[in-house]
C-alpha cells in the first residue's frame, strides 16, 4: 500500500485529487499540506485525513512514500525539488515549471534519488483520448498536428493568481495549452524545434468572463496581465508542424476540443470537450479517420463527464504502477520538458 500525501488544498486538489486519492484501495492518503489552517481542517474532516500540515518540512518528514502536487505554478518546482530530496515521488500539476532548466534539473534530482516524476498531464488518460491513440497510429508517420480548445466565456477565477504573470507564468497557453500541446506533441516523432511563432491577447472585459464553475469568492484583487487567447506554429527540424489555437474567452456558441492530425497514410480528427465547461457535458464524441484512398471511418464515442475523473484516477494508477516498478509505456518525465520547452520559446518569441 503506498502512503501518499497532497501538496495543496485549492480547486484542483478538491475537485479531482482528493475524491479519486481518498477512494482508491491501494493508496492510503496520509497527510495533506496547505499554509492555509482552516482549509487543511475542513479537508481532514471532509476526507477523513489522518494528518494535516501547515509546515512543510513537517509534511516531509511524515512517513510518505509519495506526493501529489497540485499549488500554483510558480511554486512546483520549489516542492517538487524539496519532496524529490526528502525521498518521496512525485507526481506535479502542469505546468510542471515554467522554465525549460528548472525542469532538467528536477528530472536530475529525481535521478539522483532514485525516484519516479511525472508531469500530470491527464487528458493523455481520458477514453476519447486513447481511442483517438488507437487511430493515429494506422496513419503512419504524422507530419502535421492542429489542436485547438475554446471556450466561451471561461476564464479561471480572473483576479486570481492563476490569471496573474507573477504566479502562474502566463495565461490560457500555459493553463490549457499545456494540454493540447501535450497531446499534439505525442504524435510528432522527432521534436526537435526549428522554429516558433505566437500571437496573444488579452480580452478586455476578462475581469467579467470569469468561469460559472471556476467561481471563487476569495477575491486576491490581483493584476490580470496574461493572455486569454493565443494561436501559432511550431516549426519541427524534421518537416512536421505543430499548430495551435486556445482561448479562455471566445466568441463560439459553446467550448469544444479539437485535434487533427494529418500523416503520410491519412487523417485523423476528434471533437470532444476537455476540463470544466459552462457546457457541462459533450456526449458525443466523433472520431474521424480519413485513408489516402478516401474511404472514411466516422466514430461516435460516448462520454458522459468532460472533466473525466476515471481519467484522473487512471493518471494516479499509473504514477503507482511506475513507483511499483511494473512495465508501464507511456507519461515520462521527459514529455514534461518537450511542452515546457516548447511554451517557454513561444512566450520569449514575444
Amino acid at each position: 500500500m503506498i502512503k501518499i500525501g497532497i501538496i495543496g488544498c485549492g480547486w484542483i486538489a478538491e475537485k479531482a485529487f482528493l475524491p479519486i486519492v481518498s477512494k482508491m484501495d491501494d493508496i492510503n492518503l496520509c497527510a495533506v499540506f496547505d499554509s492555509d489552517y482552516n482549509k487543511l481542517y475542513e479537508i481532514q474532516i471532509k476526507y477523513h485525513v489522518p494528518d494535516i500540515f501547515d509546515n512543510i518540512g513537517s509534511f516531509l518528514s511524515s512517513p510518505l512514500d509519495a506526493v501529489i502536487i497540485a499549488t500554483p505554478n510558480n511554486t512546483h518546482t520549489y516542492y517538487s525539488d524539496l519532496a524529490l530530496n526528502a525521498g518521496k515521488h512525485v507526481l506535479c500539476e502542469k505546468p510542471v515549471t515554467l522554465s525549460k532548466n528548472d525542469l532538467e534539473s528536477t528530472i536530475a534530482i529525481a535521478q539522483v534519488n532514485n525516484k519516479i516524476f511525472l508531469p500530470a498531464f491527464v487528458n493523455r488518460f481520458r477514453k476519447d483520448i486513447r481511442k483517438f491513440s488507437e487511430f493515429t497510429s494506422l496513419i503512419g508517420e504524422v507530419k502535421e498536428v492542429e489542436v485547438s480548445w475554446l471556450r466561451k466565456s471561461g476564464i479561471p477565477r480572473p483576479g486570481t493568481w492563476i490569471t496573474n504573470k507573477a504566479t502562474a507564468g502566463g495565461g490560457v497557453l500555459i493553463d490549457i495549452g499545456t494540454h493540447v500541446i501535450d497531446i499534439g506533441l505525442a504524435l510528432i516523432s522527432d521534436k526537435h524545434i526549428q522554429s516558433v511563432k505566437l500571437d496573444q491577447g488579452t480580452d478586455e472585459q476578462a475581469d467579467q468572463n470569469g468561469a460559472k464553475w471556476s467561481f471563487s469568492n476569495k477575491s486576491q484583487k490581483l493584476e490580470i496581465d496574461v493572455e486569454t487567447w493565443a494561436c501559432g506554429k511550431v516549426s519541427f527540424t524534421n518537416g512536421s508542424v505543430l499548430k495551435f489555437n486556445v482561448s479562455w474567452s471566445s466568441d463560439i456558441s459553446e467550448d469544444v476540443t479539437s485535434i487533427k492530425a494529418v500523416g503520410t497514410k491519412g487523417i485523423v480528427s476528434i471533437y470532444t470537450l476537455f476540463g470544466f465547461s459552462n457546457n457541462f457535458t459533450r456526449d458525443n464524441i466523433e472520431i474521424l479517420y480519413e485513408r489516402t484512398n478516401g474511404e472514411c471511418d466516422n466514430v461516435v464515442y460516448l462520454m458522459n463527464n468532460t472533466f473525466a475523473l476515471d481519467a484522473f484516477e487512471d493518471m494516479v494508477r499509473y504514477f503507482i504502477d511506475s513507483i511499483n516498478g511494473q512495465a508501464v509505456n507511456g507519461l515520462q518525465s521527459s514529455d514534461g520538458i518537450y511542452v515546457v520547452d516548447m511554451i517557454e520559446r513561444l512566450y520569449k518569441s514575444v
